[in-house]
């Protein structure tokens, strides 16, 4: 089943690990339920690497890179963010 979170409605922002931990609970719920998630960048502010940590990082370490890439899709993205997304996850890989 595929599920639309906006980011922005589940986070006051994108800089604290707090922050972050708030959007890996939701992200990992719903990868626990076996749904598709598409994370929703609409209004976003930028992203911090301790808020990434908490939060994508977390998801690759706890389920790995398949499994995230299988249940994440961004949407509602600028050009700039998916790069330092894309970037972000490449480190974990390495």
């Amino acid at each position: 089943m595929d599920c639309i979170i906006n980011l922005m409605d589940k986070v006051n922002g994108t800089s604290t690990n707090i922050e972050g931990l708030t959007l890996y609970a939701v992200l990992s719920r719903e990868i626990e339920s076996g749904n598709i998630i598409k994370l929703s960048l609409k209004e976003s502010t930028p992203m911090s690497s301790s808020f990434l940590n908490s939060s994508l990082g977390e998801l690759v370490d706890r389920y790995g890179i398949d499994v995230f890439k299988k249940h994440v899709r961004l949407i509602n993205y600028t050009a700039s963010q998916a790069e330092y997304i894309k970037k972000y996850l490449s480190m974990l890989k390495a």
